[in-house]
């Protein structure tokens, strides 16, 4: 029987090669830190704290990676209302560059998910095991 800890690090290294885009020839991780920054804040947003938190990031890191995200328009920082906090909010360059990320990794996976079926079962597992793994602290 296989261990679930050889299961999560075979599917860690197969979901680094699916998000692998090809750009002038060449393999590019099409996955980078600041595309998953956008993919976190796109449906709300977030404090620094819950971004560093869920990317196991140093905030020295973050305030990098945010400020070339805010330089290129991508996101925008405001402060909560009420408290001394901010929060990363995404604009609608940075949703457009995340569509555009997003629509080279769902490429990749439809070359070879050619039939509706398999792709909506490929995609209830992916989310079975997102949902198992967010469990994990």
């Amino acid at each position: 029987m296989e261990r679930i800890a050889d299961a999560a690090v075979a599917l860690r290294i197969a979901t680094r090669k699916a998000c692998m885009g090809n750009e002038h020839g060449k393999k590019k991780n099409t996955l980078s830190l600041e595309t998953k920054i956008l993919f976190l804040i796109k449906d709300k947003p977030l404090t620094p704290n819950n971004i560093t938190d869920a990317l196991a990031l140093q905030k020295s890191n973050l305030a990098s990676l945010a400020r070339r995200l805010e330089e290129g328009g991508l996101i925008i920082r405001k402060k909560l209302a009420g408290k001394r906090d901010t929060a990363y909010h995404i604009t609608d360059e940075g949703k457009a560059y995340l569509d555009e990320k997003l629509g080279v990794i769902e490429e990749s996976f439809k070359q070879f998910l050619s039939e509706e079926k398999e792709y909506l079962d490929a995609t209830e597992v992916l989310n079975a095991a997102t949902r198992l793994l967010s469990f994990i602290q």
